[in-house]
This record gives structure tokens, C-alpha cells and sequence, in this order.
């Protein structure tokens, strides 16, 4: 009569894989503590690394957000990860020895443990498991990759691709008694859509929000050399108001077809409207025979200038520090193609740091 394998355990599910639940937080914070069963764990994992993340974007590009504090979040942010990672490693391993998952001493017989090393770096899992070849391939692809994806988005994809390729690659490469092959396909889509959705934070960034640094003391007390400012880059239908600061192109220095583009950028304030008859006299602006209201102002105008009706699709702007300042009255009225857009916050130097009207 044949003796039964003591070790076959028939209709238990398999041990919990640290490594597995290191790459599912990896991907996604909290999911590994909940594929742990820690469920509340994650979820508060979860809520707290999102949260944080959410409150430096909002003060790093909110009108009223601290930027300082949005830049120092960023430490806790890490931190947290990295808890996050340890935690779910910690919590998965359900007494077996450190030593024989350890990173640093490389003898994790977990095929988790390559996949973890390709979501670094495409190519890491194959080094790790002695296939040089294929592993640096790999690497260098996703170095290229993603270096040439900083210039051109369209590149964006592929790095998701390949980051996820070579973590699929790495599982099917390493030794293993049971496949989880459904797991496996879950946190490939996770390392892509994460990847994906981090690599495309720059050029979100860049196609919402220009940043630009104040050249002169045209706009004193408003804003002063050096100051670096937000600018919400403005649709062609999004009306102006009068008072709004905005960062545009020196019609002077820039040719008509280069209009609009991030160079030879100057910052005046919007004083009158297509339309509008603006006149400069009495040590002040006048629109439409009405004196404007400008509190922003240490001292009267001390030119004059006008009357005049500003023609359709051009605007009059003024530098608030007036007697000191290169603009419309000098120039004439600013063609509407050379607008960038709004400059809507000062979020450095620190102590600047505030909301523009």
C-alpha cells in the first residue's frame, strides 16, 4: 500500500507569497495587505498614500496650495511606499524565515521575487536568475525606451508594455511548483496602467500648467524679479478680463508665426478689451470715459496717451510698476496670438508664495 505525500496538502490554497504581495503594493499601495487578508489595513494603506498624494498636487498647483509644503510632503510620500512595500512583505510571510526571502542576500527561491525586480527595472529578474542575455535586452530596451518617452509621448505605451513584458517574462522564467497565472495577469495590467498613468504626469503638467519666471521689475509691487509663476495656458475661446495678468510673447522680438510659443515671454497686466477706448491722463487709466479702479498701484502714471478704441482681437496691457515698465503704451495694443495665458499663482520663492487675481 503506497504511503500519502505528508506534504500534499489536497484542497488547501497555496501559502501566501510574500513577494507576490510586495509586487501588488508595489503597483497598487495597500493591495498586497489586502491580498494578504488585512483588508482594513489596505484600505487605510490605500486611502493615506492617495491622500497624500492628492494634497501635493493641490498645493503644489492650487492658487492658495503651499508650495513648500507640497514639496516637503513628498518625504512622508516615499516613506509611506516604502512602509507600504515592508508591510505587505511582513504581513504575507506567515513565519517563514527572512533569510530565505531576503533581497539583500539573493537567495529568495520566490518566482514573485524577479517579477518584484523587473517592475524596478525591465531586465533586473532575468540578471537575477542568471539569464544575462535576455536580461540585458531587456534593460537596455527599457532605459532607451524610457528615456526617448521624456521627449516624445507617443513612446508612453510602449514603456508600459515593456515594463510589464519583462515582468512576465521574469515569473515564466523562474523556477515554480504551482503557476498563478490569473494573479500574474491582474498585476501585469496594474504595472502598466501605473506606469502608464506616472510617466504621463509630466506632459499633463506641461499641457495644464506653464511655469515661467518673472524677467523684470515691470510689474512691481504685484511681482518682482526671479518670482516664478503659474500660468493656465488659455483656450482660444476663454474670454479675458479686465485686471487678469497674463504671460505672453514680445510682439517686438517675436515674429508673427512664433506667436504664442514659450519664448521672449514677458508679464503685463490686461487694462483694456477689444472695443473698449482707453486713455492715459491725470495720472490715470481711463476706460470709456471712466476712470479704472487700480489698487495695486504705488504711484500715478506720469505720461499720457490716447485716446484710443482697441481694434478687434487685441488687447492693451500695462505693467503695474507704469513709469518703469516696456508695454502697450510704448508698442501698441498686443495682438491676441501672442497670449500664453492667465498667470494664476507665485509658488516660489516661499515666502512669495500666493494666488494672483
Amino acid at each position: 500500500m503506497t504511503k500519502a505525500n505528508p506534504r500534499v496538502l489536497v484542497g488547501k490554497a497555496p501559502p501566501k507569497s510574500p513577494w507576490l504581495a510586495v509586487n501588488l503594493s508595489a503597483a497598487l499601495p495597500g493591495v498586497g495587505q489586502m491580498y494578504d487578508g488585512a483588508i482594513a489595513r489596505g484600505l487605510a494603506m490605500a486611502i493615506a498614500f492617495w491622500g497624500l498624494i492628492a494634497f501635493v498636487f493641490w498645493s503644489i498647483f492650487a492658487p492658495r496650495g503651499n508650495t513648500l509644503g507640497g514639496l516637503l510632503t513628498l518625504l512622508p510620500l516615499l516613506t509611506l511606499y516604502v512602509l507600504n512595500l515592508w508591510d505587505s512583505h511582513h504581513a504575507a510571510k506567515q513565519g517563514v524565515s527572512l533569510d530565505e526571502f531576503s533581497p539583500l542576500r539573493y537567495q529568495s527561491r520566490d518566482p514573485w521575487y524577479p517579477v518584484f525586480l523587473s517592475q524596478v527595472l525591465p531586465g533586473l529578474g532575468h540578471l537575477f536568475l542568471q539569464k544575462v542575455a535576455l536580461g540585458g535586452v531587456l534593460l537596455i530596451l527599457g532605459v532607451i525606451t524610457a528615456y526617448l518617452a521624456n521627449f516624445n509621448p507617443a513612446l508612453l505605451p510602449l514603456t508600459s508594455i515593456l515594463w510589464a513584458a519583462g515582468c512576465g517574462l521574469a515569473y515564466r522564467s523562474a523556477p515554480a511548483q504551482q503557476r498563478q497565472w490569473g494573479l500574474l495577469a491582474a498585476l501585469l495590467v496594474a504595472v502598466m496602467v501605473t506606469r502608464f498613468a506616472v510617466s504621463s504626469i509630466p506632459f499633463v503638467v506641461y499641457q495644464q500648467v506653464v511655469q515661467c519666471i518673472v524677467p523684470s521689475e515691470s510689474m512691481l509691487p504685484t511681482l518682482q524679479v526671479r518670482d516664478r509663476i503659474f500660468v493656465r495656458p488659455r483656450p482660444a475661446d476663454h474670454p479675458l478680463t479686465v485686471g487678469d495678468i497674463i504671460v505672453f510673447s514680445d510682439p517686438e522680438r517675436t515674429p508673427a508665426e512664433q506667436a504664442g510659443e514659450l519664448k521672449n515671454l514677458m508679464v503685463k497686466r490686461v487694462v483694456a478689451l477689444p472695443g473698449q477706448r482707453v486713455e492715459v491722463r491725470r495720472g490715470q487709466v481711463w476706460l470709456d470715459g471712466t476712470p479704472l479702479v487700480e489698487p495695486y498701484l504705488e504711484e500715478p502714471i506720469r505720461y499720457q496717451w490716447g485716446p484710443e478704441t482697441i481694434p478687434p482681437g487685441h488687447l492693451f496691457v500695462l505693467g503695474d510698476n507704469r513709469n518703469n515698465s516696456r508695454d502697450s503704451h510704448v508698442w501698441g495694443s498686443l495682438p491676441g496670438a501672442h497670449v500664453v495665458g492667465n498667470a494664476y499663482k507665485i509658488y516660489w520663492p516661499p515666502q512669495r508664495v500666493q494666488p494672483l487675481p
